[in-house]
């Protein structure tokens, strides 16, 4: 199951939903534009890029992390009230990156599960069915560029 249909509460743009398809070779500069797009003055704390072979194919694929984004003075400006936009870049053996998925959330950890590398993300309730307030933490494993729940709490 693809983690955009699990975050079924989180906000893809159509921006990002046009790119999707698209190989880009700089994640990077692919991202820090849109950034420029929203921010006049964009800082990037540490946590922004993370460089990880999530995939689990020995390809290092890139994560962005748009909540480590000090947007024109305001730490975290282009989060909203379900988490920070996050997106998923795999790296394809023929050359360059595509957008597989964006999801917003309150942020994720990488696991080695079986000699194979899974995140947990944490996410809003919604995301596991549920209204309450507390996080929805989900264990999602990718392979190619499907991402599989393992399981939601």
């Amino acid at each position: 199951m693809r983690i955009l249909a699990l975050l079924s509460i989180a906000l893809l743009s159509t921006s990002a939903q046009a790119r999707a398809a698209e190989i880009v070779q700089d994640p990077l500069a692919t991202v820090q534009a849109e950034v420029a797009k929203r921010c006049k003055a964009p800082i990037y704390g540490d946590d922004f890029a993370d460089n990880i072979d999530f995939n689990n194919d020995t390809l290092v694929d890139a994560i962005f992390n748009l909540g480590a984004v000090n947007c024109d003075g305001v730490p975290g400006g282009l989060c909203g009230e379900v988490g920070c936009p996050h997106q998923f870049y795999i790296h394809v053996a023929e050359g360059g990156y595509f957008l597989a998925a964006n999801a917003d959330l309150y942020g994720y950890t990488m696991k080695k599960r079986f000699g194979n590398m899974v995140f947990e993300l944490k996410a809003n309730a919604a995301s596991c069915g549920r209204d309450d307030s507390e996080y929805c933490t989900m264990t999602v494993r990718v392979r190619g560029a499907d991402f599989e729940t393992i399981s939601k709490k």
